[in-house]
Parts: structure tokens; C-alpha cells; sequence
């Protein structure tokens, strides 16, 4: 925590909070270096669905060739063409009745450690990786996600998500300004993208959403449009909106 980096004077140029959760991640993979179990490591705004163990089973089965270090069950995607990629890729994985798939996050812009998944045959390697970042400059997800674009460690996410995070403070974090409206759109998306989304449930952040920064934006009409087109069509207008 944050009290013990400011006592240990851990060097870096990130804040106390992201060393201490660096740090914490790191800790927690050095107590599993034994046998070559997977394992799991969730932080405390992690949202487990219903089918999330049953699909993270299934595709570690269907894949066990692959050559995989961390397996992400949901990221956050700061980047709105990603976002449209994404969409698209889901919408025609539902049409051919697919549940999930396996995603090479490598060159593709991702933050985020709310999830994922340590392979046993690679955790060592992981974390002697980790190890030997003494000088803390990049918070946790951003060292993660240059580990993965430099090709150093083989990072995948599945897709649809199996997990999300939270929209428990959403709604209070908005009427008290406690959190950017593009952080919230992407929290959003990723809570509207997961496998076991509620669209209607997203509607209220949305709604809050748009009434707090876009209220003089009306809704976004799409003629012909389904309820996901349409809740979609609305968060990126928002996006933009807010950013405006």
C-alpha cells in the first residue's frame, strides 16, 4: 500500500497507489511459483458472470496448444476505433452462435488488470519478468501491455469478456465528479460488451451519462436499429460529446 512504498522508498516514477498495486500483483504471483496450476488473479471491482468458470474452462481446453503467458478475462479499450472493431466482431460472433474466443492483445491498445489469468507453465517466467522492473515508471497494466507489444510475454484476452467491472459507484462517481467522463465510457463499454451484459441495466449509467455531459445532445436516432445497435451508437456519441 501506499504506506508501505513512501517507508520502502520504492523508486519509480508512477504514484504510491499504483507502485503499492504493482507491487501487490507482484507479491501475490512470487507465494504460486510451485507446481504449474493456472491461476487466476481478480481485483476487488471484478464482476464474475453466471457462465464466466464454464467459458474460461471451455476455451483453455479448446486452446491448451496455445502458447500463452496471461490471459485477460476483460480489458479496458481507450480506443474508440478498437471499440467499433470490437462491436462488430461481436455481433457477427453472435450470429454464428460463437461464445468466445481467444484475442492476441500484441500492437493493440489495452489497459486494465481488473482479471486475468497466469499460465502455470509460464508463471515463473512471469514473474521473474516482473522482478526485474525495480524502477516503477509505468503503472502495472501500462508495464503489462509493453511487455505484450515488445513481444516479451504472449498476452491474449477473451472475447466477449467473461468478466467486468463493477457499476456499483458509476452512478454516485458522476453526481460527485469523482470520475472522467471518458473513464466511465470505457468502464461502460466494457460492461455492454461482456457475455452476460444487461443492456437495460447499462441504460441508467448511460442515461446519467449523457445528462451530466452531453444535455444538450439529443439521443442518437438509428432507423432500423436493434437495442445493442442502439446502445452502442449512443455511447460512442457520447464519447464523442464529452470530448467536445
Amino acid at each position: 500500500d501506499k504506506t508501505y512504498v513512501e517507508r520502502n522508498a520504492v523508486a519509480g516514477a508512477t504514484k504510491p497507489g499504483e507502485k503499492g498495486c504493482f507491487l501487490s500483483h507482484r507479491v501475490l504471483m512470487g507465494e504460486r511459483l510451485t507446481g504449474d496450476e493456472s491461476y487466476l488473479i481478480i481485483e476487488d471491482d471484478a464482476t464474475l458472470g453466471e457462465r464466466t468458470c464454464a467459458l474460461i474452462d471451455a476455451m483453455l481446453e479448446q486452446n491448451r496448444n496455445l502458447d500463452w503467458d496471461i490471459l485477460f478475462t476483460d480489458v479496458c479499450i481507450p480506443q474508440m476505433t478498437l471499440m467499433f472493431e470490437l462491436l462488430k466482431r461481436r455481433r457477427e460472433m453472435a450470429t454464428k452462435r460463437i461464445d468466445a474466443t481467444l484475442i492476441n492483445l500484441r500492437g493493440l491498445c489495452f489497459a486494465g488488470s481488473t482479471a486475468y489469468i497466469v499460465n502455470g507453465k509460464s508463471k515463473r517466467k512471469v514473474h521473474e519478468v516482473l522482478s526485474g522492473y525495480t524502477a516503477l515508471d509505468l503503472p502495472y497494466d501500462l508495464y503489462l501491455r509493453q511487455l505484450s507489444h515488445k513481444g516479451i510475454l504472449n498476452v491474449y484476452t477473451l472475447f466477449p469478456f467473461v468478466t467486468t467491472v463493477s457499476d456499483d459507484s458509476d452512478a454516485s462517481q458522476i453526481k460527485a465528479g469523482g470520475v472522467s467522463p471518458l473513464e466511465l465510457a470505457w468502464n461502460l463499454f466494457r460492461r455492454m460488451i461482456w457475455t452476460e451484459r444487461n443492456l437495460n441495466s447499462c441504460k441508467t449509467t448511460l442515461d446519467a451519462f449523457r445528462q451530466e455531459w452531453c444535455r444538450d445532445e439529443p439521443p442518437v436516432k438509428v432507423p432500423g436499429g436493434d437495442e445493442e445497435l442502439i446502445a452502442f451508437t449512443n455511447l460512442f456519441a457520447s464519447m464523442v460529446g464529452a470530448v467536445a
